[in-house]
């Protein structure tokens, strides 16, 4: 069983792990996980008067812009790599009093597709396609979920590649994410298995009985039934019949459903007129229109039950898992989908900040 006593971090830079007299001047490090948003790191490095190595000598060069950078956090004698990007912003302080500092910033290569808005279209490819082509015009290797629905055609219009394959992925119920220099474009994993479970108010129960069970420090959840629609429609148009198309997808079409009860279940109970959704866009596909009536019925869904916690620090509690929480009752207890997790070892020690949703209550 792990032994969560002593926390540790490694910072490499370029390939390098800092040495051992620098990392012992770092004071805080944090990591933010969420797909679809550009993961980022920071630590604050103390710059110590006079010689304020970091900003007033040549080893200010060690932390320079655009400079590779892999971040291990855990605990001594057990830790694993949670980042892998490059510096992005570099900000000294130099105070009135106090000791001087150089806070450190950077974000996971996702960064590389921000820029220029471009107009382009892409004919008879799949979103999978376009998505592999825009990585590897970037420099990104492409690690691709097949996406089945051919395009006849695609129009990019005045968007960043960012923006674009974002827009994209929310139509499929997609996530979006680099590791090192490798794009992932993925199905949302709410339907995997759990990978921890974390028990609130219950403290002898919360180190048992394995390494993935964790305390849960705190937890708030809300549960929102307003924007739960019972059914959601996209509608299209066929050139070729000249008739209008719809895809459909309601209550049922849940990739996983995370209690007995979904949310467009409750709301529909509780507010008797129907939620009915409806979108209309340049959809010539009837696999389209069913694929993304799916994909939006589920991404509403999903946002039920919302909720922030704390835990102690595990590294691989990250955004993009399923993880199961207890001890809050029998509706807000269950499985849920952590959308963001926020890694932070300081004085206070190693703790674990996350953001999770779910479909569904018991």
């Amino acid at each position: 069983m792990p032994k969560y006593f002593a926390p540790a971090f490694n910072v490499q830079v370029n390939g390098v792990k800092l040495a051992a007299d620098i990392s012992k001047n770092i004071t805080q490090i944090s990591v933010v996980t969420k797909p679809d948003s550009l993961d980022n790191f920071s630590f604050t490095v103390v710059n110590a008067y006079p010689k304020m190595r970091w900003t007033h000598t040549s080893d200010a060069d060690l932390f320079v812009e655009g400079a590779a950078v892999t971040i291990e956090l855990g605990y001594v004698d057990d830790t694993e790599a949670v980042f892998q990007g490059e510096i992005t912003q570099i900000s000294p302080t130099f105070p009135d009093g106090g000791t001087p500092t150089v806070a450190i910033e950077g974000h996971t290569r996702l960064h590389w597709l921000q820029g220029d808005r471009k107009t382009r279209t892409f004919q008879k490819m799949t979103d999978a396609q376009i998505v592999a082509k825009i990585a590897q015009d970037a420099g990104l290797t492409p690690q691709i979920e097949d996406t089945t629905v051919q395009h006849d055609y695609m129009i990019q219009t005045n968007l960043s590649d960012l923006e674009f394959i974002r827009q994209r992925a929310a139509l499929l119920h997609f996530e979006v994410l680099v590791e090192d220099k490798k794009l992932i474009y993925r199905k949302a994993k709410e339907d995997q298995p759990k990978k921890f479970t974390m028990v609130w108010g219950y403290p002898q129960l919360g180190f048992a009985p394995g390494p993935d069970t964790l305390p849960l420090r705190s937890f708030n959840p809300k549960m929102n039934t307003m924007d739960q629609p019972s059914s959601v429609t996209v509608k299209g148009y066929d050139p070729a019949t000249k008739k209008e198309m719809t895809g459909k997808a309601g209550i049922g079409d849940e990739n996983r459903k995370m209690g007995a009860q979904s949310g467009p279940q409750v709301s529909q109970a509780a507010h008797p007129k129907p939620k009915e959704m409806v979108r209309v866009g340049p959809i010539a596909s009837q696999a389209e229109l069913d694929q993304q009536a799916k994909a939006i019925y589920n991404e509403h869904a999903m946002k039920f039950v919302e909720g922030d916690g704390v835990t102690i620090g595990v590294p691989a509690l990250r955004a993009g898992v399923v993880v199961e929480l207890l001890g809050l009752g029998p509706k807000f207890s269950g499985m849920y989908y952590v959308n963001e997790a926020t890694h932070t070892i300081g004085d206070s020690g190693y703790s674990t900040n996350f953001s999770v949703k779910r479909n569904a209550v018991k």
